[in-house]
């Protein structure tokens, strides 16, 4: 019941995201230093998950190697402020090299506190767009091929039918990619029940889902060809705010995407819900599902000029409580004095 206030959580099953999509809560807001990436490039890397029962995925608690980060171009710099959350886990645009004073990286690269955020924390990182993730050791990548007994029959009939058909891993997940953007797949909050086997459903009967159901499909089709998958989770895109220049990044954003290991190449990103419906990834969440689920009053929603200004006044009064913020979360001795001259005391 608290999922949108709350946020993602540690594990992943059918329909989790797609009930934070439904939420207009703010997850984080974003205040670049120059410009900022374009938003298909908007990918905020949370929780890393490697098992699977069949439904549900989870992270490797057991993972010890550290890839081997390597990065080219420029970084983009930037200031999260991030709400409370209650999790140990903290976001970043991919990929960051350091971590903030307030976190660890994980060896497959999650921002992790010591405590749980339980108030609201602001906090600066530099990352690049442009970078390869080598290194892997035979150990980890045995375990990003990991598949629960007895499940996803037909998915595995046909990566093995692929496998056996395509000797190049890339032409692999070229097949998978195609198969959703080219078959009658659909992107939707509200998809039909699975009641037997999750992965075997949505790819043959359902065809319909939200990006987890694309991410796991797609990580079972990589796993059962011989090609090492996890699942990626986080949130995806952020809106501009025009007021105060901030990008906010609600729960609405809440994404999975999926990494795979090709050899020569090491761990690279690859979101099968771009491939099945770009204009999530392109323009963002509002512009994939009915723009009922925004949260604009009823009485507004047919009125063009209406629901414009009442945009524009969510944009005001959301730059005013991030202004509020922003300077709480600043008030250090220099603001404190600067405020106590201000009302007379010159020398404090």
């Amino acid at each position: 019941a608290r999922a949108g206030s709350t946020g993602l959580d540690e594990q992943m099953t059918p329909g989790a995201i797609s009930q934070l999509s439904l939420s207009d809560e703010v997850a984080f807001r974003v205040e670049f230093d120059g410009a900022m990436p374009e938003p298909s490039a908007l990918y905020w890397r949370g929780p890393v998950l490697w098992f699977t029962d069949g439904v549900k995925w989870v992270p490797d608690l057991l993972h010890a190697g550290r890839p081997e980060l390597h990065t080219t171009g420029s970084a983009f710099e930037y200031t999260v402020t991030l709400e409370p959350t209650g999790k140990n886990w903290i976001y970043a645009l991919e990929l960051a090299p350091r971590a903030p004073a307030q976190a660890r990286f994980t060896p497959d690269l999650q921002l992790r506190t010591r405590a749980p955020v339980q108030n609201r924390l602001r906090y600066r990182l530099a990352s690049y767009p442009d970078y390869e993730l080598t290194g892997a050791s035979p150990d980890e990548l045995q375990r990003a091929l990991q598949l629960p007994p007895g499940r996803h029959r037909r998915t595995l009939e046909l990566a093995a039918q692929w496998r056996t058909q395509e000797p190049d891993a890339a032409h692999i997940v070229a097949r998978a990619l195609s198969l959703f953007n080219r078959e009658a797949f659909y992107y939707t909050l509200s998809p039909p029940a699975l009641l037997e086997d999750a992965v075997d459903q949505f790819l043959f009967d359902t065809r319909q889902g939200f990006c987890e159901h694309y991410a796991a499909a797609f990580v079972v089709l990589m796993r059962g060809a011989g090609i090492p998958a996890r699942v990626v989770t986080g949130y995806q895109g952020g809106e501009l705010n025009p007021v105060d220049g901030y990008v906010v990044v609600r729960q609405a954003d809440a994404h999975a995407w999926s990494e795979i290991w090709l050899a020569g190449r090491g761990w690279g990103r690859v979101d099968p819900t771009a491939a099945a419906a770009p204009v999530r990834i392109e323009s963002g969440v509002a512009a994939a599902v009915p723009q009922t689920l925004l949260d604009v009053p009823l009485a507004l929603q047919d009125s063009v000029i209406a629901r414009d200004l009442w945009e524009r006044m969510r944009f005001t009064w959301d730059a005013v409580n991030n202004q509020w913020n922003q300077w709480v979360l600043g008030y250090d001795q220099n603001r404190q004095s600067m405020f106590l001259r201000r009302i007379g005391f010159d020398k404090v």
